[in-house]
């Protein structure tokens, strides 16, 4: 019977009985007697009918009359007994001429349990239906409880199966008496192999005298604790398992055991453990990697009462490198830079890369604190050679490294590291490229500087800064005929070189904010002084790396020239030759637009970067600017004269105007006008006025 069939106890369950007479009188009479209105009484007058009856449904008690016409009722029983869904459905045969035992035996062979004569006894009717209906609901609530159970164990039974896990059953002694396909497939075996066999096979740590003692539940009577060991497959080989075991119910003497392999996990494990302690760029450690590495120095350093040094380094104008260069040179130029460190230091000291451009070294077992500068001055030396960057760009970088030491620096590792980072700014702002040991009175100046750079911020957010124009003059004619607009800040009644606050303004992230208010004052000025200044002279404004690597600069430069209704022409961008090198796309695309608009395009600084002259053909460009230093000593080193010579006939072979920087008296003046220069910049013209004085700027000439 199946399960979803209805419950037995349910008060409308009702029984079928099925009455078989071939006269209609009898059924009626017969079905007076037995109707109680709980039962269901079904009636067939023909042999034939009451098959039908009995495959249609489910009868519990078939009451069958001997004497019909076509087939009798012992054939009915025979077929009755032929079929298997009836085969078992009781019969009592009704009959009122066969009361010999020959024809008794007949009934009882053909399948009846019963005889009632006719005329029928009510109440003997009655009896005998009510005992046979209360054996056959018996019979039912036992099939129906057994198919509860052999469903309850075939629904553990495919759990088990499913399970992703192992479980093994074991009985008191370590034998295996069932076991799952997880289980089988883990120790590589089939459930012969298994069942039955001691749990040693399987288990090697498992004691051969008591075998299942391994497994007794260490988490109390419900043992649900994890614990982890060797499991062996059927080959031999071995495997790390996780494993929780628990014992049976009831007074069955044994424990199950639920098994996983974790070698792919503990492997996982590990390769994530070393992860979080290594630089994925670099393969370095991190941050995470060097303070256990400092730690473990340390504790070395207590030990032994030998030094430890801390260095802090970070590379000079990287920021510069990767907002002209891109990123993906900036990242390779790091994995070339922290293969030369490893190869400077000694094996077992520990280089660590702590986040963008700041690496650090652990020197430990140091006889004095001076070891250390021997190591800095190895990897500043190591620096000055190239690193070949995608086998073609040849870069040089400089770093600048601080040092603090144990125990004079600090007696724990963030001590240490603030004392590092203060002595690496110290040996910035002594001109880079340096290293410094870390000084007490250092942290006041480092508070100092700290204060300096807030007020920056408040400085740029109030829009405190200034611009300061310095002319540009025609060498031939000695007109006026550009300004650059050069950045200026006076704080506390105090000038701050640009070389101070510029690079403030790019390790704050302002220079594009900064940037930007250059150009709308440039612009505002340059349209404010259009009655002072001949139509042809152009506003000259700086434009940072990171200003040139923002997207949004042609908008910005366009929204400053129509809002102050300036002309494009009388608008030059300096850019450096750096910038241009970066993404040759993104940069003609940059350039397209704003030589679209109308504005010119200098190079500032030019033969000081990284030259090439094949940019100067594939790129817009209006104008060369000389960097000073091939100006300052034009009347003496040859080499210089020749610079500058080269760097004019190229531009002008390009069609490109040529302005020199830093002319500071009338024989280099002369000197370039005779190499055939067009502009001059510089103290011998004027040095750089504040707008209130521009006035100043319609008196400058030869």
């Amino acid at each position: 019977m199946d399960l979803s069939h209805k419950n037995l106890l349910d008060t409308d369950f009702q029984q079928t009985l099925l009455l078989v007479d071939d006269r209609p009188e009898n059924l009626a009479s017969l079905e007076a007697i037995l109707d109680d209105g709980h039962r269901r009484l079904l009636k067939a007058g023909s042999g034939e009918e009451a098959l039908q009856q009995l495959l249609d449904h489910d009868v519990a008690l078939v009451l069958l009359d001997v004497q019909m016409p076509v087939m009798n009722g012992y054939e009915v029983a025979r077929l009755m007994r032929g079929n298997r869904k009836t085969r078992n459905i009781p019969i009592i045969f009704i009959t009122a001429i066969e009361r010999e035992e020959a024809a008794a035996i007949r009934g009882y062979q053909s399948g009846a349990i019963d005889y009632i004569t006719k005329p029928v006894n009510s109440v003997v009717l009655q009896s005998k239906v009510a005992l046979f209906l209360e054996l056959d609901l018996a019979r039912r609530k036992l099939q129906q409880a057994y198919m509860r159970v052999e469903h309850t164990k075939a629904y553990y039974e495919s759990m088990l199966n499913a399970a992703g896990e192992g479980v093994i059953g074991l009985d008191g002694q370590g034998h295996v008496k069932f076991v799952n396909p997880a289980a089988l497939g883990l120790l590589g075996a089939g459930a012969d192999g298994v069942i039955g066999k001691e749990l040693r096979h399987f288990h090697p740590a498992a004691p051969a005298d008591d075998p299942g003692s391994v497994f007794i539940p260490t988490g109390g009577p419900q043992g649900s604790a994890l614990e982890e060991t060797l499991f062996q497959r059927k080959d031999g080989s071995r495997f790390l398992v996780s494993y929780c075991c628990s014992p049976l119910a009831g007074r069955i003497d044994g424990v199950v055991v639920v098994f996983q392999d974790i070698t792919a996990r503990r492997a996982l494990e590990d390769e994530l453990r070393q992860q979080s302690i290594t630089d994925h760029l670099t393969g370095l450690t991190n941050r995470n990697g060097f303070k256990s590495a400092l730690q473990v120095a340390l504790e070395r350093a207590r030990r032994s009462s030998s030094h430890v040094a801390l260095m802090f380094l970070d590379l000079d104008h990287f920021k510069r490198i990767n907002d002209t260069l891109g990123h993906d040179v900036g990242d390779e130029l790091l994995r070339s830079l922290a293969y030369r460190l490893r190869e400077v230091v000694r094996a077992y000291d520990t280089v660590s890369r702590i986040g963008g451009d700041e690496f650090t070294v652990v020197l430990g077992d140091l006889d004095a604190p001076e070891d250390a500068a021997t190591v800095a001055r190895k990897i500043l030396n190591s620096l000055r050679s190239p690193l070949t960057i995608n086998g073609e760009l040849r870069v040089i970088v400089t770093a600048s490294i601080g040092i603090a030491t144990f125990p004079s620096c600090g007696n724990d590792i963030d001590t240490l590291m603030r004392s590092a980072d203060v002595a690496m700014y110290q040996a910035k702002r002594d001109g880079r490229n340096l290293y410094a040991f870390y000084l007490p009175e250092m942290n006041a100046r480092d508070r100092s500087l700290l204060q300096l750079e807030q007020s920056l911020r408040e400085a740029v957010e109030a829009a405190a800064l200034s611009l300061h124009y310095q002319p540009q003059v025609d060498l031939k004619s000695g007109r006026v005929v550009g300004l650059e607009g050069l950045l200026r800040w006076t704080h506390d009644g105090k000038f701050i070189e640009p070389a101070v606050f510029v690079p403030m303004l790019e390790d704050a992230g302002l220079i594009i904010r900064a940037g930007q208010w250059v150009l709308e004052t440039g612009c505002l000025h340059r349209v404010a002084w259009k009655d002072l200044l001949p139509p042809d002279c152009v506003m000259a404004l700086n434009v940072s790396p990171r200003q040139f690597a923002d997207r949004h600069l042609p908008d910005a430069v366009r929204v400053a020239l129509q809002s102050n209704d300036m002309r494009p022409e009388q608008l030059e961008l300096e850019l450096t030759e750096s910038m241009l090198m970066a993404d040759t796309e993104q940069t003609r695309t940059m350039l397209s637009e704003l030589k679209a608009m109308g504005v010119r395009i200098a190079i500032d600084d030019f033969g000081t970067g990284y030259s090439s002259l094949a940019y100067l053909r594939q790129f817009p460009i209006d104008a060369l600017k000389i960097d000073k230093q091939f100006v300052q000593h034009l009347d003496s080193p040859e080499r210089d004269d020749a610079i500058a010579t080269s760097i004019i006939q190229l531009a002008h072979n390009l069609g490109m105007t040529v302005i020199a920087e830093g002319i500071e008296n009338e024989a280099q003046a002369q000197r370039l006008i005779e190499l055939g220069c067009d502009i001059g910049q510089g103290y011998y013209f004027s040095r750089p006025i504040p707008p209130e004085a521009i006035a100043v700027v319609t008196q400058i000439g030869l």
